[in-house]
């Protein structure tokens, strides 16, 4: 298949979202397609909109599509995705053919977006191009750039199948040279991050948005866990913490929600 062209781009913010828990494996997206030059273009694809988790990851992360229907020439893609941060042309969205082993195969389409403080939905409208012919199968894939002390982004996960077409329970994670099924319900949703200045401890924590998170800390694993202070998320979920070490020694740091 020939790589696909030319787009036009609408990106507006959104609500804020909060960590994925126990959820169907499947990102908010659409994908439209033109049944002729002059027919409104027809929903192939849609998982819908539902709860507001997320899923944040630096890496590139990638989720299968089976469209419905016979109509295969692109007119649109949309998709959902929550930052605590923005910048400049820090999301890159691809589409993919499907391997034969089940993966990400050959790059069929790829652009840069600017990551919006707060989220944002993407909205990808293509011109009727006779060219532009999706498989019946394919994945999509965002990764977000500047993920880094206490910067989030991720994709909404929506706790929904698709409604429109197919898609497995499962998303893609891209480690090293290697696609790999990532679990959405390890727990690995809350988020902290660390960062030391000297005697100055900083800690950026991603949770649910108004939620009391007590932070922990211990001189060794194994070792009984000490409370060191509070915070609660705002409205986005984020929250930070500061605090003094005053040892040389290892300290390790964890955050519970009562």
């Amino acid at each position: 298949m020939k790589l696909i062209n030319g787009s036009l781009l609408l990106a507006t913010a959104v609500s804020a979202a909060y960590p994925a828990w126990s959820v169907e494996a499947n990102f908010r997206a659409s994908f439209l397609v033109y049944g002729n030059p002059t027919s409104t273009p027809a929903v192939a694809y849609s998982v819908p909109a539902g709860s507001n988790f997320s899923f944040f990851t630096d890496r590139e992360v990638a989720d299968d599509v089976t469209l419905s229907g016979t109509d295969r020439i692109i007119a649109g893609v949309a998709f959902e995705y929550y930052a605590n941060y923005a910048e400049t042309g820090g999301l890159m969205f691809r589409m993919y053919e499907r391997a034969n082993s089940g993966v990400p195969g050959a790059l069929i389409y790829s652009i840069p977006l600017d990551i919006l403080q707060g989220g944002g939905l993407v909205d990808i409208a293509f011109s009727y191009d006779v060219t532009n012919v999706l498989p019946d199968q394919f994945f999509y894939s965002v990764q977000f750039a500047g993920v880094q002390q206490g910067n989030v982004a991720g994709m909404i996960v929506p706790d929904q199948s698709a409604t429109s077409g197919s898609s497995a329970d499962q998303v893609l994670e891209k480690r090293g040279n290697k696609w790999l099924e990532v679990d959405l319900n390890s727990g690995r949703g809350r988020r902290v991050g660390l960062r030391r200045e000297g005697n100055s401890l900083r800690l950026a924590i991603s949770d649910a948005p108004r939620t009391v998170v007590t932070v922990e800390s211990t001189s060794g694993l194994g070792v009984g866990w000490n409370p060191v202070g509070q915070v609660e998320t705002d409205d986005n979920g984020d929250a930070e913490f500061a605090g003094e070490i005053d040892t040389q020694d290892q300290v390790f740091y964890r955050t519970v929600v009562p």
